[in-house]
């Protein structure tokens, strides 16, 4: 049997998040603008919802937008709230998600100036480049990623919202990753706007949230008035559902989590030190409890996850493929990782199924096929 270790792309549902949304899948559910009584009680499930995901993040429950996942909630964001007639430039970095750099791309096609920030080595944005970027800007939008998908390192957010204009500037967080990982309570930040999905905190995939107070210059989605006339379209009952409760789970279980993935991923990378010329990326900067980004430098990071998995053991590799091209990691480029190294780069994330045996297994698995190479590639890289 495999072990699942590939949380950050996506996280089996939570018991309880099944459990709450079998009623809206096995029986009539109405239309949550219907009038009569199955639509009321679809619209309340929804409501219910949006009160549990507020709650989570210390915001108003009408500043919730419910969308399909992170990806349509960043290009809402983006696509619906940057004044494409202003000067004044969109601010965000290189170590984004692509669900960001590509409508930043699609922006800058449209005449929009784009002022992407430079990442350091330890995978922070490069505050002190920043600085008199961001200074000097008049920026009309910050889009900074909260925690990276890829290395899990925690971004300086709060030390680059000081340095724009408050009053005129929307800040705005891809916390796709952070959000039921850490605590990020709104009401306590400078932030002006959130995106997520719920299948990273344990929710059902096709469905996620843009939190924003504000509304959009322009529709992402057009049609009814559904989501207070910011995203058109029938809700989907039975995902929201299993949003708000997911939700309502990373709420209660969030000081337990923590404990239980930073001891995963303590205890791995411990065990991962004592095989030679292996390298964490990201290591001396605040991450996510449940994330090592890897290399080992005498492993492809495609070949390593393909022997993982006849071993059982289910990874990403950091590495994406293009036209049958494989590139290194836009995110490790962007922290001047060597491309060659950059291309051996693996990722596991832990999730609350995961136990320390697996942590073990799998350096048990590493350490063996390092030990398989011929003495001399081992030699070399140690």
């Amino acid at each position: 049997m495999s072990i699942y270790l590939d949380h950050n792309a996506t996280s089996p549902m939570h018991p309880d998040v099944i459990e709450a949304m079998m009623p809206f899948l096995q029986n009539p559910v109405g239309n949550p603008s219907s009038l009569h009584s199955f639509g009321r009680m679809a619209r309340s499930a929804v409501e219910s919802a949006r009160a549990e995901v507020a709650q989570l993040l210390g915001c108003d429950s009408a500043a919730v937008i419910f969308t399909s996942g992170g990806t349509e909630a960043n290009n809402l964001l983006l696509k619906g709230y940057v004044d494409r007639g202003s000067k004044r430039p969109v601010i965000s970095s290189r170590i984004e998600h692509s669900s960001v750099l590509e409508p930043l791309r699609q922006l800058q096609s449209e005449g929009v100036e784009v002022i992407l920030l430079d990442s350091g080595p330890d995978g922070q944005v490069d505050l002190e480049a920043a600085r008199p970027l961001v200074e000097n800007s008049d920026a009309q939008l910050l889009s900074i990623i909260y925690a990276n998908n890829e290395t899990g390192v925690i971004q300086p957010l709060q030390a680059l919202v000081e340095m724009v204009d408050r009053e005129t500037c929307l800040i705005h967080s891809d916390a796709t990753q952070a959000i039921g990982k850490i605590p990020l309570d709104l009401s306590q930040m400078a932030i002006d706007a959130v995106s997520f999905s719920a299948h990273k905190l344990r929710g059902p995939q096709g469905v996620g949230a843009l939190v924003v107070n504000s509304k959009p210059r322009q529709l992402l989605i057009s049609g009814g008035d559904q989501e207070n006339r910011r995203r058109g379209g029938t809700e989907n009952v039975a995902g929201i559902v299993g949003l708000g409760k997911a939700a309502q789970m990373a709420r209660l279980e969030m000081d337990h989590k923590h404990h239980h993935l930073t001891q995963l991923r303590d205890a791995f990378e411990a065990m991962l030190a004592d095989i030679p010329g292996s390298i964490v990326f990201g290591q001396q900067a605040p991450r996510l409890p449940n994330t090592t980004y890897f290399a080992l430098p005498y492993y492809h990071g495609e070949t390593l996850l393909m022997e993982l998995d006849r071993a059982g053991f289910a990874l990403s590799s950091g590495s994406a493929c293009h036209s049958a091209v494989t590139e290194p990691s836009h995110v490790l480029k962007a922290m001047g990782v060597d491309d060659n190294l950059a291309l051996n780069a693996v990722r596991v994330s832990f999730g609350m199924d995961n136990s320390l045996q697996d942590a073990e297994q799998l350096a048990a698995r590493l350490q063996q096929l390092v030990d398989s190479l011929p003495a001399v590639i081992r030699q070399a890289a140690g």
